[in-house]
């Protein structure tokens, strides 16, 4: 079929013309503004492609979810950085015992500290792996920003430290708790 050359005059070619133009310019600007708020997180996808979802520490696996990134590796700790929401992880195991027992290391750690910045706002048990692991949440309060640090702690040498970013609130611990139970003794 043989194009039919346009019979409009010129000027009716060009404003045709510059009106598609302006249509695809709006459509690209529109694209990039939503692909702004779609999360693409190639670092998460390259550990994952190469490790899976799990980092073995010491004698334990410990789980990595999908937005989390192995931000610091060795045999015997980890720092996770949660992609989506800045929460940090470090896990630690030590070869040697523990030379006080998990109750004590509780009452220590649980104590306030004279400047009054930090409370502790509660513990938690946890069976995980078949051992007990003691977490202590806390609540450091400078005039700036509200910390809710959670620091656990098993018999057997674990110890897990949980930082939530600056400015969330104190609700990231749920997802925390659901991470420490995933773990696993090797």
């Amino acid at each position: 079929m043989p194009l039919k050359p346009d019979t409009r005059p010129v000027s009716k070619q060009v404003l045709s013309g510059l009106r598609i133009s302006g249509v695809l310019i709006g459509v690209a600007a529109i694209s990039l503004v939503f692909l702004r708020f779609i999360p693409v997180h190639p670092i998460e996808a390259s550990y994952h492609l190469r490790h899976g979802t799990s980092i073995e520490v010491g004698s334990y696996r410990f789980p990595v979810p999908k937005q989390w990134y192995v931000a610091g590796h060795s045999a015997n700790d980890v720092v996770l950085a949660d992609l989506n929401s800045g929460d940090v992880v470090n896990v630690r195991t030590n070869s040697r015992p523990s030379a006080s027992t998990l109750p004590a290391w509780g009452a220590l750690i649980s104590r306030p500290p004279r400047d009054g910045k930090t409370k502790t706002l509660g513990r938690r048990e946890l069976q995980v792996g078949g051992e007990t692991i003691l977490c202590i949440e806390r609540n450091f309060d400078t005039k700036a920003v509200r910390l809710y640090p959670i620091e656990c702690r098993s018999e057997n040498g674990l110890e897990v430290s949980f930082l939530p970013y600056v400015f969330s609130a104190n609700d990231h611990d749920q997802a925390f708790y659901s991470l420490l139970q995933q773990v696993q003794k090797l």
